[in-house]
């Protein structure tokens, strides 16, 4: 329970990654998802709310930003006292710290489609630097797929506590998964004086 709060933070930081233009999310075809491992069991959860402002240049993709803001009482584990656990002030501490948030300082092109993005990622008011590789592709409609797969470790925002970090209760690294879905683009019009 108190993994999947740790790892739902860590997928707040994938989603910030980079688009084409400012896009508009589309929350139902987007999630962020994570799994962590509690006494070797894995425990699955995601965040339900989340924004996202992305702007990718597939030109000049050093023009490119992204930064995305968590909300932390949006975590869902399937279990209301799992939940309750992993936003209380040993995990993700809700309270005084009711976002996690990626701002990125530098996206480059990897070739094929993939971008790595470097940035801040803050979780319980704890900042540190994170590299996150992904994935960018239009779909039809004029949709476009950004996805990611990553790690964070918890103990470097200080996610969990006491007994949690005693004998590998809880594991240090959490998986997470992103998935951002952009809205087509929004054609501009133009005025033209009579």
């Amino acid at each position: 329970m108190y993994k999947s709060i740790v790892l739902a933070t860590c997928l707040g930081f994938a989603s910030l990654n980079v688009l084409a233009t400012p896009r508009t999310l589309i929350p139902n075809e987007s999630q962020i998802a994570f799994v962590v491992k509690e006494m070797g069991v894995p425990v699955s959860g995601e965040f339900k709310r989340f924004e996202a402002a992305i702007d990718i240049d597939p030109v000049k993709p050093e023009k490119s930003n992204a930064n995305m803001h968590i909300e932390i009482a949006s975590l869902s584990t399937g279990s209301d006292e799992a939940d309750a656990i992993a936003v209380d002030s040993d995990w993700l501490d809700k309270v005084h710290a009711p976002h996690a948030i990626f701002k990125s300082a530098s996206i480059r092109a990897l070739g094929g489609g993939r971008y790595e993005a470097k940035g801040t990622l803050t979780i319980r008011n704890k900042e540190r630097s994170l590299f996150i590789q992904f994935s960018s592709s239009d779909q039809a409609g004029g949709k476009t797929v950004i996805t990611s797969d990553f790690i964070i470790k918890r103990s470097e925002f200080g996610i969990g506590g006491g007994v949690w970090n005693e004998g590998g209760v809880v594991a240090e690294e959490i998986p997470v998964k992103v998935k951002l879905t952009l809205a087509t683009p929004v054609a501009k019009t133009s005025t033209s004086p009579h």
